[in-house]
């Protein structure tokens, strides 16, 4: 009796363990509104981000990383230091760009515009090179 009371009670606490896991690992939710004044911010950079094979970047409110999702994976950025936070996503395809936020205003515009001047060309950047030294082991790995 007490050997199934035991196992009972590990196998609780087991499953509290992971729901608490879970729930400590769960990504901060993205941005949803649709900006058009961010849009046109994030235009210059569009082809460079095509070119990079980048279908999206993610800012999250913290300040933590930069999320950079291409063709052949993610890559992360650390948030560059010295700028005000802000939370955004820009999304890449053949068609056009389109970037949302929900803490963008008028206000903090000129926030947002440093950010996306820091944060873009450092994603090109990091993405053609991630995405070239992925292509070339895998050419070696054929090889």
């Amino acid at each position: 009796m007490q050997a199934r009371r035991d196992r009972f009670f590990v196998v609780v606490l087991a499953a509290v363990a992971a729901l608490l896991g879970g729930a400590c690992a769960t990504p901060p939710s993205m941005p949803v509104t649709v900006q058009p004044a961010l849009t046109q911010m994030v235009q210059p950079y569009s082809d460079g981000l095509r070119k990079a094979g980048i279908s999206s970047v993610q800012v999250h409110g913290n300040g933590a990383r930069v999320r950079i999702n291409t063709y052949l994976g993610d890559a992360y950025l650390r948030y560059p230091s010295g700028l005000g936070a802000v939370s955004f996503s820009v999304y890449v395809d053949p068609a056009g760009i389109e970037v949302d936020s929900d803490t963008y205003s008028a206000a903090n515009s000129a926030q947002y515009e440093s950010a996306i001047k820091a944060i873009l060309p450092a994603a090109i950047k990091l993405a053609t090179e991630n995405n070239a030294r992925i292509l070339e082991l895998r050419r070696l790995d054929r090889g």
